[in-house]
């Protein structure tokens, strides 16, 4: 084989490695690519977790909390004394009567 005939078969060879490299060069970077996506969505989504986490706490604890207060209510016969704060208001600022009854106003002037 002569000089020209060896360059030429070179060259092709070269062009070969060329294009054999650059496909598993796109690949390598799409691979990496991808990984950075899913390294990004997980990240978000453990946030998301860790946020959703403690607001659920918080909320337990708000509902431990309303809890307490409702039995406390129970215990010491909160719905007699809302009953009369009711009247109380009904018959004062509203000035309502039960039917039948007579009500009387005295004025001091």
């Amino acid at each position: 084989m002569n000089r020209k005939g060896w360059l030429r078969m070179r060259r092709i060879t070269q062009k070969k490695k060329i294009r054999m490299s650059f496909i598993p060069a796109m690949i390598s970077i799409a691979l990496i690519v991808v990984i950075v996506l899913i390294i990004t969505r997980f990240n978000s989504i453990m946030q998301q977790r860790e946020r959703i986490v403690a607001e659920s706490k918080q909320l337990a604890a708000q509902e431990q909390s309303l809890k307490d207060r409702l039995y406390s209510v129970r215990l010491t016969g909160g719905a007699a004394n809302d009953k009369e704060k009711v009247e109380n208001i009904a018959r004062g600022q509203l000035d309502m009567v039960y039917p039948g009854e007579i009500v009387f106003r005295i004025s001091g002037e």
